[in-house]
């Protein structure tokens, strides 16, 4: 009788060992690493406010895809976990680009984003726009009722170009080829040869957010 207790204290004390606990049953992750997702070469952790995970989209302006995926990353705003710190950043790969993230920056100055960020979009796709130079993007902020002044004190101030500089660094950083790109904690892009569709994107990204957030 004795020998038989001691027996069901080994396996007992065996089944604590190899049963995983609720967190490790919860790591179990679907998605793999230079298949759904990419690691950045330097990645780095990001000190976000209250030591929530950075996700960024980075984005053009005048990307196609970029403008057909807004309706996800909408709805990714606006249902993500409390621990995600979302953010957009526009690309920065040439002159050109520079030119797209004032507008940007300039609309976030003035506390029109949220207006300007679609409406900026449409001129672009809807219109056909090509938004090369400042009468042109001034003509578009004047109709939020932005005058000549507020939109010049704006568009070329060290603030807005200090942004667009952070800009091009980060996407040179991020080792950003094509958008939309979305990277994680600094650490991952959300795009690999097996991502597909915006809706895997999505789930890639929700994933990585939870492993970062998990290993804290």
């Amino acid at each position: 009788m004795l020998r038989l207790n001691y027996k069901c204290c080994f396996f007992f004390i065996l089944f604590l060992f190899i049963t995983p606990t609720p967190i490790e049953a919860q790591n179990e992750w679907q998605f793999e690493n230079n298949k759904h997702y990419r690691t950045l070469p330097l990645a780095e952790g990001v000190a976000s406010l209250n030591d929530k995970i950075e996700v960024i989209e980075v984005f053009a302006y005048s990307c196609n895809h970029c403008f057909n995926f807004e309706t996800n990353i909408e709805l990714f705003e606006k249902t993500k976990a409390q621990y995600i710190d979302f953010k957009r950043m526009p690309a920065v790969f040439n002159e050109a680009y520079k030119m797209h993230a004032r507008m940007f920056y300039t609309a976030e100055s003035l506390g029109i984003l949220d207006v300007m960020h679609i409406k900026i979009f449409k001129a672009f796709h809807l219109d056909r726009k090509q938004m090369m130079t400042e009468s042109e993007i001034f003509e578009l902020f004047s109709e939020q009722g932005i005058s000549k002044d507020q939109f010049e004190n704006r568009f070329r101030s060290f603030t807005v170009e200090s942004k667009v500089n952070r800009a091009e660094r980060l996407t040179r950083k991020y080792k950003i080829r094509s958008t939309p790109t979305i990277v994680v904690n600094g650490k991952y892009t959300s795009n690999g040869p097996s991502t597909r569709t915006f809706e895997d994107i999505i789930a890639v990204t929700r994933e990585l957010a939870l492993k970062e957030y998990s290993s804290k």
